[in-house]
């Protein structure tokens, strides 16, 4: 494109100034055709350590004046909160013991509203090193067992300890970044990073276990590697992987799927793999799915499956001026092919609001009962709070609506946010600073839910007591949510680094 653009020169911009005078060009295609991607701006998402300095290259990208990002349709497009809230706003519910831990997932039984699987990165092991866990309710959220992922006795860089092992034989120093999905016949599936802190192996691995104790029967045998590099000098890197299964009645019904980012040197972009024998092996080679014209400006991307077997797959794009995109692309055929991504948002801003904690923009992606694809994310305008946008397709495709904003306050920033729908309700969540007179280490978990994607019921506050990050550099980079029969189970870390644990609420 900036080949393109220095043949036309100021020609270029003139046919750009007329089209918009016009009112004939797009907020998307502004965005692809005018905006220089930022590839200094991308970050990797694991945290190895309890006490390691997190950080995110700005470097090559720019600021507008007031030094936020260009917003997407400022004000927002507020929502109509004229809906029905939620009657039953349940206590909060501790689904982990151990402290510090960050980034959670959470998933429900398809066919029982009752078992639910959540999982956190958790720091309380080894001196800091994270190791993920995951927690088995069988009472819809009210009582909760947890189990560390599989690990064996090993020496690793002159220290013997018991590290989290997988099918491969290897044992590793380190594993984050849990997402966990469950299929129809009860199979449990949580996708890891795994990685050692003082050499550059790692890989993605996925854990299968089976509805019906408190462990799932998960084991280091049932850790299968989805793709993994093991030589410790490489430049390959896996990251920031998400996981979803077909429990539809389609003919590629249940089928497993990860997308990931891969980096590769300084440059990262999103594939795909499946296994089509529950989790037990992949594909040999992944699959990409953005473009390489956007390589080393992706990251944060996830995968839902529709009732007739389409597989969806959103991710991020990172332009200058801290400014970002979503992109869609979707699969009819089994994740054999994939379209061309498209931008399904406007142009906006990334969070750049003052935080001790590292923040971003990604999205959250669900997909509902009659195939309405549901995605919120969270947008920095140029003035004001962070928001909390939504948009939704009914089409299957490319066209969604324009974006509205789900906070009904402007107090205080927004960020986190996960969506999950059932045959009844979309279900929102986000983290949420209003509380905190003006501190952003004071956070709550706020929610609301639509019957029809259009109106909303006022936002409920979901943590009775406000929780403080303290001067924590990590409290995730994503959230979770489930739902399924009406009832609603957002996930959140009470506090990352800061003594955080895995917490969850059941709204109904």
């Amino acid at each position: 494109m900036k080949s393109r653009r220095n043949q036309v020169g100021g020609l270029l911009l003139l046919v750009v100034a007329g089209l918009l005078l016009s009112g004939l060009l797009s907020r998307a295609q502004q965005t692809s055709d005018t905006v220089p991607l930022d590839r200094g701006a991308i970050f990797k998402t694991h945290a190895p350590h309890e006490n390691v300095n997190l950080w995110r290259s700005q470097s090559g990208s720019s600021t507008t004046s007031n030094g936020v990002g260009t917003g997407a349709k400022p004000g927002g497009g507020g929502g109509s909160f004229t809906g029905t809230p939620y009657s039953t706003v349940g206590t909060t519910t501790n689904a982990t013991t151990t402290t510090p831990a960050a980034e959670e997932h959470i998933a429900v039984d398809p066919t029982n509203f009752m078992k639910l699987v959540a999982a956190i990165s958790d720091f309380s092991l080894r001196g800091g090193w994270n190791t993920s866990k995951y927690s088995v309710s069988y009472d819809n959220g009210l009582n909760w067992a947890e189990t560390f992922v599989p690990c064996q006795t090993a020496t690793l860089f002159g220290v013997t300890q018991c590290y989290p092992a997988t099918a491969d034989g290897q044992k590793w120093q380190a594993n984050s970044d849990p997402v966990v999905a469950i299929d129809k016949l009860g199979n449990v599936y949580l996708a890891d990073l795994y990685f050692n802190g003082d050499n550059n192996a790692g890989g993605l691995y996925v854990s299968v276990g089976t509805l019906g104790s408190a462990n799932l029967g998960v084991s280091a045998a049932t850790t299968y590697p989805v793709a993994a590099q093991l030589d410790p000098n490489t430049s390959t890197f896996e990251d920031k992987e998400w996981i979803a299964v077909d429990n539809s009645n389609s003919a590629y019904s249940g089928s497993v799927y990860v997308t990931w980012t891969r980096f590769e040197g300084n440059l990262d972009k999103i594939v795909f793999s499946r296994s089509l024998d529950h989790g037990q092996t992949w594909s040999a080679i992944p699959l990409q799915i953005s473009p390489s014209s956007q390589s080393g400006a992706v990251q944060g991307s996830q995968v839902a499956v529709g009732p007739n077997g389409y597989i969806y797959v959103t991710y991020e794009v990172y332009y200058v001026g801290s400014q970002r995109a979503h992109f869609f692309a979707k699969s009819t055929d089994g994740g054999t092919s994939f379209s061309t991504p498209v931008q399904i948002t406007p142009l906006f801003g990334e969070l750049k609001f003052n935080s001790t904690y590292r923040k971003n923009s990604f999205s959250s992606l669900a997909v509902g009962p009659t195939g309405t694809i549901y995605v919120v994310y969270a947008d920095q305008p140029k003035s004001g709070g962070a928001q909390i946008r939504f948009i939704h397709s009914t089409t299957n495709d490319t066209t969604f609506s324009s974006p509205v904003s789900l906070n009904d306050s402007s107090t205080g920033q927004r960020l986190m946010p996960s969506v999950a729908a059932d045959s009844t309700w979309i279900h929102f969540s986000w983290f949420d600073t209003r509380n905190g007179a003006g501190s952003t280490a004071i956070y709550d978990i706020y929610a609301t839910r639509s019957d029809n994607g259009s109106t909303f019921g006022t936002n409920q506050r979901v943590t009775a007591i406000s929780i403080n990050a303290g001067n924590a550099s990590f409290i995730g980079d994503y959230g979770g949510e489930a739902a399924s029969s009406g009832y609603a189970h957002p996930v959140w870390t009470s506090g990352g680094f800061n003594g955080g644990k895995l917490q969850t609420a059941t709204l109904h």
